[in-house]
């Protein structure tokens, strides 16, 4: 029903926790959940993980949602 949901992660968070927890709320269930993330602000430091959360989700598998891929058809 289109949430706008939004995260705030501040430089002082535990950056792997922060970084899978971004990758389950973002892509989890294809993104179709009500609390899946849409917006992710990255505070400070925090900014310098960008290359790690693109890294991490480029290993999502993508695939028919019958084989159980990380991100299935819509």
């Amino acid at each position: 029903m289109g949430a706008k949901n939004h995260c705030i992660v501040m430089p002082d968070a535990e950056k792997d926790d922060a970084i899978n927890a971004l990758i389950g709320a973002c892509f989890g269930s294809t993104g179709q959940r009500c609390m899946a993330i849409s917006v992710v602000i990255l505070v400070g430091d925090s900014q310098k993980w960008i290359p790690e959360i693109v890294e991490k989700a480029k290993t999502l598998k993508v695939g028919p949602g019958k084989d159980n891929f990380d991100i299935a058809p819509l």
